[in-house]
């Protein structure tokens, strides 16, 4: 089973409702294209913390395969009350996320933006994740690829941690910059012609560094 962690990029028609006509069912969605049986953690809204959730979650459940793919650093993890989900009871799989929109966002979330938002400390929690994300899968033994994505444009020259060969500077938040690939009211925001282009791009990646032969190894 190949486990996909990630926000809204990587993410299916489970979490919400959609009204695409030309991207409308999970079958055509990148992620169920690579050639492996998927299992979707990504949610539409994540946080990169929110990402690593998913990943402890991944691991928990078990899978033969992992690829991340991180998140902008403009996102913020709601916990005023104990409904939005952070808590260790629920191993912080439910916590409540959003992203940062000082315009369109709620009264009480524009005013936490306004006071206590900063996207230079986003970054460097950005990056103490992506390590904690790295060294916990590395632990598992199994095969690997985190994918930089919407995070891409955030690193900085010191960070180590993204010089390692499994981590992925592309992703398919890259393709939102093409107009053909933009696809309206889709959970993933890809066109047909954007699912097809995301799936060769990852399958260009993993390929490349001979993740169907650990996969071969595994089984």
């Amino acid at each position: 089973m190949l486990a996909i962690c990630g926000c809204s990029l990587a993410s299916n028609f489970d979490h919400d409702n959609y009204i695409s006509t030309e991207v409308f069912e999970n079958s055509q969605l990148w992620q169920y294209n690579l050639g492996y049986d998927p299992k979707i953690y990504a949610q539409p809204g994540s946080s990169n913390l929110k990402i690593y959730t998913q990943v402890n979650q991944a691991i928990e459940n078990s899978f033969d395969m992992c690829i991340v793919f991180l998140t902008y650093p403009t996102r913020i993890n709601i916990a005023w009350q104990d409904s939005d989900g952070w808590n260790i009871e629920s191993k912080f799989n439910w916590g409540k996320t959003d992203v940062v929109n000082e315009h369109e966002a709620p009264k009480e979330i524009q005013e936490y933006i306004t006071k206590y938002y900063s996207e230079d400390l986003e970054i460097l929690n950005g990056f103490v994740i992506t390590e904690a994300i790295y060294w916990k899968l590395k632990q598992t033994g199994k095969p690997f690829y985190i994918f930089t994505n919407a995070f891409t444009d955030y690193i900085h020259k010191d960070w180590k941690i993204f010089e390692q060969p499994e981590i992925i500077h592309d992703g398919p938040r890259n393709l939102l910059k093409i107009i053909e690939c933009q696809g309206d009211n889709v959970p993933n925001h890809l066109s047909l012609i954007g699912q097809t282009r995301a799936k060769n791009l990852v399958l260009s990646y993993i390929n490349k560094k001979g993740w169907q032969d650990q996969f071969f190894v595994l089984l």
